[in-house]
């Protein structure tokens, strides 16, 4: 073969080499710019999802605390009607001796206060509804279905109560709140007479910490007195007896064993 020609063949060899190596380069480097197009798309989804959560828990945050400046507002009610002047003692005409006293100044309502607790209540709902209701899935908005289930039910409004309390629960991402709408749950269903629901809610956690949710003879109290409404009087004399056994320096404690004390006299 002749000098040229190997010359030649080399050559071609190389090319097809520079060829292959820039094909394969091509190929790979639209897989890479497919591969950071996808990571750029995924940190820039990533990037807005988090950027609306915290704005959503800001908003959020904001309804509520504007709520809670309501429902935490004081209660100051209006002074008792004056009583009439009273006359001297022993005086036959009631013209003389009168004890003058000044008129009272009349009643102003103090600004961020209101007269009762219902009146409280009544003017919190609508905020904490608002808050719940535009972001349900966060937690100011679940905190705010919590307060307003609880004033739904001082209230006494129990049905509407009960839906706002099962919303909480329905909550995946609830936390304490759950728990704590359990017991509500319990106790506005004792108040509906739903005495066998309010029982299935609570035999769950009456477990002895730290297994139990739930602050352990508080729902034994309400799970006996949910007994005793149902008819269960061994199962109420239990309850209360648990409280006493487990938790002797309990708040509870005195009421529980008042309340054995009258289921046994009873018989």
């Amino acid at each position: 073969m002749k000098r040229s020609e190997r010359h030649h063949l080399k050559e071609n060899a190389l090319a097809v080499m520079i060829a292959d190596f820039q094909r394969r380069f091509e190929d790979w480097g639209s897989k890479l710019l497919i591969g950071m197009a996808v990571g750029v798309g995924i940190l820039a989804l990533y990037g807005g999802y988090s950027w609306w959560t915290q704005r959503a828990e800001s908003s959020a945050g904001a309804l509520l605390a504007d709520a809670l400046v309501v429902a935490d507002a004081p209660v100051v009610p209006p002074p008792p009607p004056p009583v009439a002047n009273p006359t001297a003692p022993g005086s036959d005409d009631p013209k003389v001796d009168v004890v003058e006293t000044p008129e009272p100044s009349p009643f102003v309502q103090p600004e961020g206060s209101y007269p009762t607790m219902e009146a409280k209540m009544s003017a919190s709902l609508p905020k904490l509804l608002e808050a719940a209701d535009t972001y349900p899935n966060t937690h100011p908005g679940i905190t705010a279905r919590y307060r307003a289930a609880a004033a739904l039910s001082a209230l006494g409004r129990y049905n509407e109560a009960a839906e706002q309390y099962q919303q909480v629960l329905d909550t995946g991402n609830a936390g304490v709140y759950a728990r704590m709408a359990t017991l509500g749950l319990a106790s506005v269903e004792i108040s509906r007479g739903a005495y066998d629901a309010a029982i299935a809610l609570l035999e769950p956690s009456t477990a002895t910490a730290p297994v139990a949710e739930l602050p352990v003879d508080g729902v034994l109290m309400e799970l006996g007195r949910a007994y005793q409404l149902a008819g269960r009087t061994g199962d109420a004399q239990a309850a209360f007896q648990r409280v006493m056994d487990e938790f002797p320096t309990s708040l509870y404690f005195t009421d529980a064993q008042r309340k054995l004390q009258a289921l046994q006299i009873e018989g």
